[in-house]
């Protein structure tokens, strides 16, 4: 929530301060119209002034005070309620009586502290002022340099040291170094704690634990109209202590429950600084000094007694503190289905709460059209789950998304569904013709269903579309060779394809019309032109496909103007048979030849010669 009007919404800061400030409410009215923020006041609740010590004496320098504190923290959690408990005088037993009655107001889990005063023998048996459960305690660590102040001092108190921050108008960070006047060092009369383990290598509490812009040059704005004449810029380490009070209400209003018994305050401040997590939750703050008291004196990497573990990035450093904030899951079984055309399917929507959630999860799907849930919401406890029935009657192939919403949590999950549906056509359908036979190929269909494709019918007729309803053969492949029939008449034929659904709209129509081979009759000679008296070898082949063995032949041969000459034979296994003819007279020859054989159509072949 940080930086918007609800941070810290349901949290109290309880602010202590001495004497009274007479114009605190006007004031922060003035602030808080300046800087937009939500007003807060007595009438609205926003704001009380708790005078448990009767009504104190006016002080200019405590009012100023009382405006830092008042006003920073509100900016900072514009939607958490403000007590200012105001004490007759500035005695720490006087102080301390007003820490115990904020501490005791309800809805108070922040009580800031800017005041110190010097450590004491004796002091730590103060401690349990701070002790209280549900309550964090955050004091300034000083303004007078190197030193230690109770009760910054106490190991249940966060306390908060200061630093040199410079910034670009842009509000960018150009550098932050340890202030000057900012208290710190090891305490005379407080143990080192727990939580300092790994950080502070002396046996006494080391202060401060964390650090905030302190520097009067760099510090903040407020409004001040008892005294000091309305606006100025103020500075020391009372700015961190309201601001650092501030940033745990937020932790707090997110569902954190930071506590500074049992040192948890500080303890969870600590553990953000180690690790990976230190640089991200932390800006470490390595160099200027306090004093000069040597290396405790001096900022430097990670832990130090001028700045603790740094200041906070707050846009890390409170979602780290915040527990998870509750969500829930929503799941799927199975998360794909393959169904039959026409049938339905079902899985199990399982919402499983995380981090604690707990309510009412209103369901739905989409497309809804062809979808139902058994129970458009599920409730869910804390650690439990919900589960509800999506029932699913899909006309094809698609995605279900089942969405879940609680408030602002929205989660989606989906189903995809696969529909069985019978193959597409079988494409390109060829028929070549045969003796008695016709050979039929195809090519696959352009999708199979979903489906495994078991195989393909074949389907005849004697007329153009009149394929009968009884397929003549059922193949796995995607070729069919359909014999026994008969030479002339002409064949129509389709194929469809089957899946475990069913069958297949028909191909596209072959058609063919069987009938016997044809020979095939090629002449030639050893040479186109002859001498007198020469003899010419005439070589006749017969082939249909494949050579023909056993072809009869009749070989004519027509010399120019003269009688022509026949001769015959039969064909060898490599479907050949050879002629000689006595060439006398000069002109043009002229050879046909014709071969015949049972099973074929018979075919015919001539060439030419000449004799010079």
């Amino acid at each position: 929530c940080y930086g918007t009007s609800s941070c810290g919404s349901g949290q109290t800061i309880a602010i202590v301060d001495a004497y009274d400030d007479p114009n605190i409410e006007s004031d922060l009215a003035t602030f808080s119209a300046q800087y937009g923020l939500p007003s807060c006041t007595t009438t609205n609740g926003c704001f009380t002034k708790a005078t448990p010590q009767g009504l104190p004496k006016a002080n200019t320098n405590w009012a100023l005070e009382e405006s830092l504190d008042v006003e920073w923290a509100h900016a900072m959690t514009p939607g958490a309620k403000i007590i200012l408990v105001e004490t007759q005088d500035s005695f720490l037993s006087s102080l301390l009586s007003a820490v115990d009655y904020a501490a005791r107001q309800p809805n108070v889990h922040q009580v800031s502290m800017s005041w110190v005063t010097s450590e004491f023998s004796g002091e730590s048996s103060y401690d349990y002022h701070f002790n209280v459960a549900g309550v964090s305690f955050i004091a300034s660590s000083g303004d007078s340099g190197a030193g230690v102040s109770f009760p910054a001092a106490s190991s249940y108190v966060v306390s908060v040291g200061g630093t040199t921050l410079n910034v670009q108008t842009s509000g960018k960070v150009l550098s932050e170094t340890a202030w000057s006047g900012g208290g710190g060092g090891v305490s005379s009369y407080e143990s080192r704690p727990s939580y300092q383990t790994g950080f502070n290598s002396n046996s006494g509490r080391g202060v401060p634990d964390v650090s905030y812009v302190a520097d009067p040059n760099t510090g903040v704005s407020i409004y001040d109209s008892y005294g000091y004449g309305g606006w100025s810029q103020a500075g020391g380490t009372s700015v961190g202590a309201p601001q650092w009070a501030a940033i745990i209400a937020i932790v707090n209003s997110g569902g954190g429950q930071l506590s500074s018994a049992s040192f948890g305050t500080n303890t969870a401040f600590y553990n953000a600084a180690t690790g990976p997590a230190y640089s991200a939750n932390y800006r470490d703050i390595t160099s200027g000094s306090n004093g000069n008291c040597g290396t405790i004196c001096n900022a430097g990497p990670n832990y130090d007694f001028v700045t603790g573990v740094g200041s906070p990035l707050t846009n890390n450093l409170i979602p780290y503190l915040q527990p998870p904030a509750p969500d829930f899951t929503i799941t799927v079984n199975p998360s794909s289905l393959t169904i039959n055309s026409g049938s339905s399917g079902s899985s199990t929507i399982t919402v499983t709460s995380v981090n604690g959630f707990s309510g009412t999860i209103s369901l739905a799907s989409s497309p809804s059209s062809s979808s139902t849930l058994s129970s458009s919401a599920v409730n869910v406890p804390a650690g439990g789950k919900g589960s509800v029935m999506l029932t699913v009657t899909p006309a094809g192939s698609t995605t279900y998304t089942i969405t879940g919403t609680a408030g602002s949590i929205s989660h989606s999950v989906n189903v995809a569904v696969t529909v069985i549906t019978v193959p597409s056509a079988p494409q390109n359908l060829v028929a070549t013709v045969g003796n008695t036979q016709v050979a039929l190929t195809w090519n696959t269909p352009s999708s199979n269903g979903g489906a495994t494709i078991t195989g393909y019918n074949v389907y005849r007729g004697t007329a153009s579309n009149g394929e009968g309803p009884t397929p003549i053969a059922t193949v796995t492949g995607t070729s069919y060779t359909n014999t026994g029939v008969t030479n002339g008449q002409t064949y129509y034929y389709k194929v469809t394809a089957i899946n475990s659904i069913g069958e297949s709209l028909p191909s596209n129509e072959a058609s063919a019309t069987p009938q016997l081979p044809a020979l095939s009759v090629s002449v030639t000679t050893d040479s186109q032109v002859y001498s007198k008296g020469s003899t010419a070898t005439i070589t006749v082949t017969v082939t249909s496909s494949t050579p023909v063995s056993g072809a009869a032949v009749t070989l004519k041969v027509a010399p120019p103007n003269g009688n022509t000459s026949q001769s015959t034979g039969t064909t060898n296994s490599n479907g050949q048979i050879t002629f000689s003819y006595h060439i006398v007279k000069s002109g043009t020859y002229t050879i046909s030849a014709t071969a015949t054989k049972s099973g074929y159509i018979s075919g015919s072949g001539s060439t030419t010669f000449s004799k010079t």
